[in-house]
């Protein structure tokens, strides 16, 4: 396998990532933009978009979404994407958690119904069983990258939930899991990192498709030139935006 923007060719060529040109690799699926899309809507396909149609893929192998509860943790562009698909696939209930204001005052332009301004499992995990007459989400999905967001995801699904962690795709925290409470509860628990070229083609499917139930374009909060990456960098850093654009 090999991930553009991740890692340098072994002949020195341009591999994507802040670069005018890039070089493929044999074999690499090749997938045409709808014309529908502006530049801002289509780049996140080819990560955000296609991950989460990943991961609802996945979940859709052993349960059904419609008219379901689910929990999302983390409000950045995957749970934000995550939101916008949990409710194109019938979702009824759908609560998004995360620390920062900002990004919340989001969700709710992408499907959730519920948002949660905080990181604590048990606060989190309290609205989730007042939502829910105390059964717990159907599904609940990690994109925040932090341990506490991944136990209060296992806390928070009810007996026979599935739980899909996305997020933690660099050290963190470990945890501590009860066996028992996987056995008892009967769980499902699956981790995703990386997609297949169908959950790319459904990702840009979808966004042509929802283009104006959801303002994906807004998203991008500043547009960088080449030239100016380096400050487009740190106004990520200062300014935490969901996302900034960086431009030919």
């Amino acid at each position: 396998m090999f991930k553009y923007g991740h890692e340098p060719s072994d002949e020195g060529h341009p591999t994507g990532g802040l670069s005018t040109h890039c070089v493929l690799v044999p074999g690499t699926p090749i997938f045409s933009i709808p014309d529908e899309l502006t530049e801002e809507e289509a780049c996140p396909s080819n990560c955000a978009t296609a991950t989460v149609s990943a991961a609802i893929r996945l979940i859709a192998q052993t349960h059904s979404m419609a008219g379901t509860t689910a929990l999302i943790t983390g409000a950045g562009m995957l749970g934000l994407t995550a939101a916008a698909q949990l409710s194109d696939s019938g979702v009824r209930q759908i609560v998004v958690a995360d620390p920062h204001t900002g990004r919340l005052q989001y969700a709710s332009l992408f499907g959730a119904t519920h948002t949660v301004c905080a990181t604590g499992e048990e606060e989190i995990r309290s609205i989730v069983l007042s939502l829910t007459d105390g059964r717990g989400a159907d599904i609940a999905l990690e994109f925040a990258g932090a341990s506490n967001a991944v136990e209060t995801c296992l806390a928070s699904v009810r007996i026979g939930g599935c739980v899909l962690l996305a997020g933690s795709v660099f050290p963190t925290k470990e945890i501590s899991v009860s066996p028992e409470q996987i056995v008892r509860r009967m769980l499902t628990v699956r981790g995703l990192h990386n997609y297949l070229p169908e959950d790319l083609d459904h990702a840009l499917s979808f966004l042509r498709r929802v283009r104006c139930r959801f303002p994906f374009g807004e998203l991008v909060s500043k547009t960088f030139s080449m030239d100016n990456a380096q400050q487009a960098f740190e106004y990520a850093n200062v300014h935490q935006p969901v996302r900034v654009a960086v431009m030919p």
